[in-house]
């Protein structure tokens, strides 16, 4: 089986309806997603020219078998960029295979020719597996470095918080 990792045209984003759908049922269960609501995003968010987002693809012949959702992010040290990995899935029956450490081959080649001096990405402390094979990959956990995150009614507040900018939100 050969199996190729590219960059996924805009144009070609049909192809990634599949594997997404996989991903999102994987991570959040079999039926969560609607098909034409998907192909939205996909078309009008994800492979916009505004969403920044690189979508690398592996595939065999025309079957879809894995994905990488990457951005690369400005500014960072000494006039390069930092290349962020948002997302890696490789499809189930693929597991174990390789495909994962060549599309990661495939994003760290991508960040050197883009003048990223580096590479990074989160996984759950819980996916051990996920870890075992970041860290297999040379990859290190960032002690000084705390995630945070604002998400649903938090977000809003802070969005619409009058008192750290004027005007605010209005209902």
């Amino acid at each position: 089986m050969e199996v190729t990792v590219e960059l996924c045209p805009p144009d070609e984003w049909e192809s990634m309806v599949k594997i997404f759908t996989e991903m999102e049922e994987h991570y959040y269960g079999k039926g969560i997603i609607q098909e034409p609501l998907l192909k939205n995003y996909l078309r009008n968010r994800l492979f916009s020219h505004l969403s920044g987002t690189l979508v690398v693809r592996a595939r065999c012949d025309a079957h879809v078998i894995g994905l990488a959702c990457c951005s690369i992010l400005y500014p960072s040290p000494r006039y390069s960029g930092q290349l962020h990995l948002k997302e890696l899935y490789v499809s189930r029956s693929e597991r174990g295979k390789g495909i994962g450490r060549s599309i990661m081959r495939f994003v760290a080649k991508l960040a050197l020719e883009h003048g990223c001096r580096s590479l990074d990405w989160n996984a759950e402390k819980s996916n051990a597996g996920a870890n075992r094979f970041y860290q297999s990959l040379g990859g290190r956990i960032n002690d000084g470095i705390v995630s945070y995150y604002l998400h649903g009614e938090r977000l809003n507040k802070l969005a619409c918080d009058s008192s750290t900018e004027p005007g605010g939100c209005t209902d």
